[in-house]
């Protein structure tokens, strides 16, 4: 027999690249586990392929299909891994309600575009705020670790606020100042 292409209406490939990142973040989101949340949504991609999942052909709500059906997988891997009594009850509380599932949404997309501008930016910005915001340090700290003054490091911090202002919606401006205080 010959293999059968079937014309999809969509690029797996592309809305793999489009979605991949902030999907791992929601999933990880509920599973709080990175690596996890990887085999999670890559597992979904992979029966994507397989045609084992399918998608809507209307584009409008395929978008919204994926963060469902990956938040159904997070919640069978943890009901079959029998970690039920751990994180099923919380789960199952917080992920009824919708306004649950839509702020989990938009914290991945928000942190996904933060992460993404910060990677954008000049090596000495972006390698301060990197230390500033994930690794915690202090200007002290930075200015420590990286053997430069701390008016340096104020410096970098400031310009690379300055250039993010321009590329960030207000949501993830207001993430990164909340990363940067607390």
């Amino acid at each position: 027999m010959e293999n059968l292409q079937i014309a999809l209406p969509y690029d797996i490939e592309s809305l793999f690249q489009q979605y991949y990142r902030q999907l791992c973040l929601f999933a990880n989101n509920i599973l709080h586990d990175e690596a996890l949340a990887e085999d999670v949504v890559q597992s979904f991609f992979a029966g994507l392929c397989e045609g084992r999942n399918t998608l809507p052909d209307d584009e409008n709500t395929r978008r919204g299909y994926l963060f469902i059906a990956i938040r159904n997988n997070c919640l069978k891997h943890i009901r079959s891994e029998k970690i039920k009594s751990k994180y099923v009850d919380q789960l199952d509380k917080d992920m009824i309600e919708e306004q649950t599932v839509m702020d989990a949404m938009i914290q991945a997309e928000v942190i996904d575009q933060l992460m993404e501008a910060i990677h954008q930016l000049p090596q000495g910005c972006r390698q301060i705020l990197h230390m500033a915001i994930f690794d915690k340090l202090s200007n002290e700290e930075i200015a420590g670790n990286l053997t430069i003054s701390i008016n340096t490091v104020k410096s970098q911090k400031k310009r690379a606020i300055q250039l993010l202002r321009s590329r960030l919606d207000a949501r993830a401006l207001l993430l990164l100042l909340f990363l940067l205080t607390e």
